[in-house]
Formats: structure tokens, C-alpha cells, sequence
């Protein structure tokens, strides 16, 4: 599984187990989707951020969620994780 270190925070390229739940988020509500797919891969001493997402600045938030979308292989070809 492809991992990738942003600052403080460890990436982690999520399981079937947690993506397939909410694969139909990604047509149905693209926003909630995608704070749903940071909370199950973003980590931060050991432990997932889960609701500490909404404590974020929008600035971490984004630079986070650039790594998140390329460590899950959403990124396309651009993504070199």
C-alpha cells in the first residue's frame, strides 16, 4: 500500500474496506466524498485524523488533499506518489 509523508501528517492509501462504502458519495456528493476519503487516509501519530479534518486550515486541508487524491490513485497519470 502507497504511503506519503505531508509535514506532520502520514498518508495512507486507503482499503477497499473503507473506500467501497462511500464510492457512491463520489456521484452523489463529491464534497462529502472527499472529506470522507481524507478522514480514512490521513493520519497523524499513528492514529487517523478522522473528525479532526474539520480542524484543519483550508491551506493544510488542500496540500493534504493533493497527496490524498494521489496515494488513492485518483490523481491520474500526475500523480507520482
Amino acid at each position: 500500500m502507497k504511503t506519503k509523508q505531508v509535514g506532520e501528517y502520514l498518508i495512507k492509501e486507503p482499503t477497499v474496506g473503507s473506500l467501497f462504502p462511500i464510492m457512491k458519495m463520489m456521484e452523489t456528493d463529491p464534497q462529502q466524498f472527499q472529506l470522507e476519503l481524507a478522514k480514512a487516509s490521513i493520519y497523524k501519530d499513528g492514529q487517523s485524523i478522522g473528525e479532526g479534518i474539520n480542524d484543519l486550515g483550508i491551506r493544510d486541508y488542500m496540500e493534504l488533499m493533493k497527496a490524498v487524491m494521489e496515494v488513492a490513485g485518483f490523481a491520474g497519470e500526475q500523480g507520482n506518489a
